[in-house]
């Protein structure tokens, strides 16, 4: 059976360097995420997919990954199909924030459940090579995943080194953009603690720069800190113990799980990103029907409140 008998591609809903994703349907009537990769025009070869294909098979029942259902091909092309996430990336709900930045409560949820996938795909050994707002789902029930495993290396040993260059520069570790590069499961530590500078401000550091410029930088400066106002105490120590130059300072993912910012949300359900979520869905309405996002309705409710109040004192004043 072919895989358009199987899968109904309903929309795109991104497109990367490893190819397109759709919204898609199976048979059942079950929505999934169908990721789409053209070997006659995508950089990718046989053997890398055949190597994300074998990852995500070795992965299938890890916690808060991305949930792998098979793979077809389709001509040229290669259908992988995966678990679909309602509730969009980190870096959507991000955008359909006010000032393109998310509140503490929420990024402190998300990080608790991405270092859970995280300290998984570290005893494995896997390193994801490119986390990021962008590679971070939450589905509809809530559930936060890590996705996009393209670029991700399989060690043979908790202590092996990989030697290659790859993921988005913004969130690179220092000992990846070396000259000659050596680094294991700690470069995602780095990553997320520029994921969280990344969710609270809006964009990585350096993002107003050249990519290229960036990899020369990283290695230079010291690691990117949020002043006191952008912050809690707790956060900030938390992203200390990720953003450290030497990667044997750096906290596991199971050692960061027990920090005191993380555990400060422990009884604190997932259902709170649905607040999030309604937010995009409402960007959604608001493309095509211009409706204005909840924040923007109260800063204008706050605006006629203060004209109203303005002018019921005397009228000379209003004058």
């Amino acid at each position: 059976m072919s895989v358009h008998q199987l899968y109904k591609r309903l929309e795109t809903v991104g497109k990367g360097a490893y190819g397109s994703v759709h919204k898609g349907i199976d048979r059942a009537g079950n929505i999934v995420a169908l990721k789409i990769i053209n070997l006659d025009i995508e950089s990718d070869d046989v053997g890398d997919i055949q190597r994300e294909v074998a990852l995500l098979t070795q992965l299938r029942d890890a916690p808060n990954i991305t949930k792998y259902f098979g793979c077809y091909m389709d001509g040229p092309r290669v259908w992988i199909v995966m678990e679909f996430a309602q509730g969009g990336s980190a870096l959507a709900l991000m955008k359909a924030s006010k000032d393109g930045c998310l509140e503490e409560k929420y990024v402190n949820v998300m990080i608790r459940e991405v270092l859970t996938g995280l300290s998984y795909l570290h005893k494995v050994p896997v390193i994801h090579r490119d986390i990021k707002a962008a590679n971070v789902l939450v589905a509809a029930t809530s559930k936060v995943m890590i996705c996009d495993f393209g670029v991700s290396a399989l060690l043979t040993t908790a202590g092996s080194k990989r030697n290659t260059m790859t993921g988005t520069p913004y969130w690179m570790a220092p000992e990846v953009v070396q000259t000659v590069p050596a680094y294991d499961t700690k470069a995602d530590i780095w990553s997320l603690g520029i994921m969280i500078y990344e969710m609270i401000k809006g964009s990585p550091p350096h993002s107003n720069l050249e990519p290229f410029k960036v990899m020369d930088l990283i290695p230079r400066v010291k690691p990117p800190r949020l002043s006191e106002n952008e912050g809690s105490k707790d956060m900030r120590d938390f992203m200390a113990h990720c953003l450290k130059e030497s990667p044997s300072e750096r906290l596991p993912a199971e050692e960061l799980a027990k920090t005191k910012w993380i555990k400060s949300v422990s009884k604190v359900g997932t259902s709170i990103l649905q607040d999030v979520m309604r937010r995009l869905e409402q960007a959604g309405r608001r493309a095509s029907l211009a409706e204005p996002l909840d924040w923007e309705a109260d800063e204008e409710r706050e605006c006629v409140s203060l004209l109203f109040l303005a002018c019921s004192t005397p009228l000379i004043t209003c004058l």
